[in-house]
């Protein structure tokens, strides 16, 4: 059985689609059931897989689901660590609650998962474990200070858990996925406006995280010259504060500040989720924008980090 966080829409839901066509069953988890319900009838109903409402943020709802979900299937096979939520503006623009929210959805998500499911795939001797994390994870720009730092977050957590489950036949996956098209907006938090990068399909994302998983493929660039460039920037880095924010051609907006302060008090007044009627930065891991001008904090609206 394989689990997908964030598997209602974006890329989970891509995700799903390609493992139900190689005939496997699959457990999605997002933070709305009508979500779930509504892909999981499009992948051919309950002989496809089962579903489980949470909020990955939230230790013991995910816990729950994925205890939910083996109880309905068997055990996990394969866990994809995907939901996420973007953030765009300066470190002094985003408050520090939504730094806060995006680090418990994109990289403390991941850990609660993993630690669930970890020991049963050791026992068993066998699994594998997939991080989608992204691009800004391996070089980040102005305005992407909350985003990126979850995603470096992610990047360094996999590789210490790829070198710590070695020979124990539990195999790990890293996916560092570009500006991904999901019809929304861009992953990190802000409309897309740039005619270069372009974006790739969530399905093209979806397509490496099933070739990494079969294949054995440690970390993934989606696409693939994106490797490239981490490696010269990373040989430059001492440069990089003489470099003005404008060559990097991200500049977010009022608007978009203005949401990710809007977006900094969803998940208040104890509520374990938050406000479906905010969204931080506008964003879409995260694919967290909605058309008509809704705006959303969802991180089940993710259609593929970056």
């Amino acid at each position: 059985m394989a689990v997908v966080t964030g598997g209602s829409k974006g890329i989970g839901r891509a995700i799903a689609e390609q493992a139900v066509a190689r005939g496997a069953r699959v457990g999605l988890v997002a933070r709305h059931r009508e979500d779930l319900d509504a892909t999981l009838h499009a992948l051919g109903g309950s002989r496809s897989g089962a579903v489980a409402a949470a909020d990955v943020a939230d230790r013991r709802q995910l816990e729950a689901a994925l205890a939910a979900l083996a109880g309905a299937l068997g055990p996990v096979d394969i866990l994809v660590n995907n939901a996420g939520l973007g953030a765009a503006g300066t470190v002094t623009q985003v408050p520090v609650e939504a730094f806060e929210r995006v680090m418990a959805i994109n990289y403390l998500g991941t850990v609660y998962a993993t630690a669930s499911v970890l020991p049963g795939m050791l026992e068993r001797g066998r699994g594998h474990i997939v991080n989608v994390a992204s691009v800004a994870g391996r070089f980040a720009a102005p305005g992407e200070a909350a985003y990126s730092a979850t995603k470096f977050a992610v990047v360094g957590y996999s590789q210490s858990l790829a070198l710590e489950l070695h020979g124990t036949g539990v195999g790990v996956s890293l996916i560092d996925p570009g500006p991904v098209d999901t019809g929304f907006f861009d992953t990190r938090g802000a409309d897309y406006q740039r005619h270069w990068p372009r974006k790739v399909p969530a399905s093209r994302v979806a397509g490496a995280v099933i070739d990494a998983v079969e294949r054995d493929r440690f970390e993934v660039f989606v696409p693939p010259w994106y490797r490239a460039v981490g490696v010269v920037q990373a040989a430059v880095s001492g440069l990089l504060r003489m470099v003005p924010p404008s060559v990097f051609g991200i500049t977010p907006s009022e608007a978009d500040v203005a949401e990710a302060l809007a977006g900094a008090a969803g998940p208040g007044a104890g509520s374990t989720v938050p406000d479906e009627n905010v969204r931080y930065g506008g964003g879409d891991t995260d694919n967290l924008g909605q058309p008509d001008g809704e705006r959303h904090a969802d991180p089940d609206q993710r259609g593929g980090p970056r």
